[in-house]
């Protein structure tokens, strides 16, 4: 009896100690968030006064605000519980655009809601994925007030996050309101990953809301579980930017009309240098110099990752005027048509969402954000092409990419500009070699594609009645 009674207490113990430990970690994990909001407004001031005081004003500030024209909230509230998906800048947006067609045909009575962080981001949305179903905004700041007043105006049956974006607040918000949430094409690179384990209790608390984290790589599955989210929702899906289908309607007139703008004649050959940033353009000049005296018939197309860098650039190129090089703006020459055509030996894009049309007439291609710590970007597209292609060695925002084609030996990895100009020179030299590297990142290209399929069914499965 007495051992009874014992067993009794102790039950009753370990219930009201459960549910104060409940309470505790709920107060624990509120007082977290508001932590992070205060520190959100607090780096958001900072870097609002910066801008300024640079004279650059920051683009939609007050769709950010959750605070939209009469023109879009009439359009939204059209909208019959719309799919709302996330992509923040172009490299994203350009990879969910398989999913939202592939989904579109899938539920094709369904509205959509497309949200970006970047200026530039935001423009390639409108060109690719906006039309009559289908609204493009910027994201609401991650705080209370501002993203509950998002998520009213647009009224998601399903908020799909695209890759690295997690935001507490607004998961947090979605979650209460039971607006299910899924991450898709999810990664998180490592020096994400080191970060996010210092505040693991408040990733924690962000992943819970989440119903689906769909990965591209076994690495970023653990990587999530580790960080607190529930194991028996994580499915590794694959990497869906093996999905971007070269677009081959046209191809061969467009090239023409590109290889007639930027005065690339025949017996000519052009080196594109795709996404660079800060410091790589003056390293590839470098490289360049050295190259165009032993192939004076290369072109160097420089596409910088933000256009906004043009003037920049310019005075890069300027700089290394001892060669008598002179450049040419790409917007230029495609606003006068066949009176821009242009003898300069660089030509610098300038625009947004062109860079994919010039890999299938390059005749080698190095990928940017690499020969500085930014992580690189999609090697997918000149694979698609089967291009040569040369990389840096910053590539832990495409590891498992980057891991595949060095294995295939369809990628050189270059360091310096010395490198740089051996490797351009000795794939120039020898046609065949540079063939072959092209058509083993092309085989990489077509073994790894299917992750869009996997994801859309994935997604029907467990919301098909909601998107119906």
């Amino acid at each position: 009896m007495e051992t009874e009674r014992q067993r009794d207490r102790e039950t009753e113990r370990q219930r009201d100690l459960g549910v104060c430990g409940s309470f505790g970690f709920s107060v624990y994990r509120s007082i977290g968030l508001s932590v992070y909001q205060f520190f959100f407004v607090l780096f958001g001031a900072v870097y609002l006064a910066v801008r300024l005081a640079r004279g650059r004003e920051l683009p939609g500030i007050r769709e950010r605000l959750a605070s939209y024209s009469p023109e879009v909230r009439e359009r939204l509230a059209r909208m019959d519980r719309p799919v709302w998906i996330h992509a923040v800048s172009v490299g994203e947006v350009l990879a969910s655009r398989p999913l939202v067609e592939e989904l579109r045909r899938r539920f094709p009575g369904k509205a959509w809601v497309v949200s970006t962080v970047t200026p530039t981001g935001r423009e390639v949305a409108q060109k690719h994925l906006q039309d009559s179903r289908t609204e493009v905004i910027y994201l609401p700041w991650d705080l209370g007030p501002v993203v509950g007043r998002a998520i009213k105006a647009v009224r998601p049956a399903l908020f799909l996050s695209f890759e690295t974006e997690l935001w507490p607040v607004l998961f947090d918000k979605l979650g209460r309101a039971g607006i299910p949430v899924a991450v898709v094409n999810g990664r998180i690179s490592p020096r994400a990953y080191r970060r996010y384990l210092w505040i693991r209790p408040l990733m924690q608390r962000a992943l819970e809301p989440v119903g689906l984290f769909l990965t591209q790589s076994p690495q970023d599955a653990r990587r999530y579980a580790a960080l607190g989210a529930a194991k028996d929702r994580i499915v590794v899906s694959g990497n869906m930017k093996w999905d971007l289908i070269p677009q081959v309607n046209g191809q061969m007139e467009k090239a023409q009309a590109l290889r007639a703008a930027i005065g690339l004649t025949p017996g000519k050959r052009l080196w594109v240098a795709g996404s660079t940033h800060a410091r790589e353009e003056f390293l590839i000049l470098q490289a360049y110099s050295f190259v165009r005296r032993k192939f004076p018939e290369l072109k160097l197309l420089l596409a910088p990752r933000h256009p906004e860098r043009v003037v920049e650039i310019e005075q890069e190129v300027w700089a290394s005027s001892g060669e008598g090089w002179t450049s040419a703006r790409y917007s230029s020459l495609k606003q006068n048509g066949s009176t821009g055509r242009t003898d300069a030996p660089i030509v610098i894009l300038d625009t947004v969402g062109d860079l994919k049309d010039f890999y299938p007439i390059a005749d080698i291609v190095f990928m940017g954000g690499s020969l500085v710590p930014h992580g690189g970007h999609n090697l997918v597209e000149p694979a698609s092409f089967s291009r040569p292609i040369l990389s840096g060695p910053y590539l832990q925002n495409f590891q498992a990419i980057s891991e595949l084609l060095l294995q295939a030996k369809g990628m050189l990895i270059v360091r310096t500009p010395k490198e740089i100009e051996e490797a351009v020179s000795r794939l120039l030299g020898s046609p065949a070699q540079a063939r072959d590297l092209g058509l083993r990142a092309q085989a990489v290209f077509r073994e790894n594609q299917g992750a869009v399929r996997r994801t859309a069914d994935l997604i029907g499965l467990r919301w098909g009645r909601v998107l119906s």
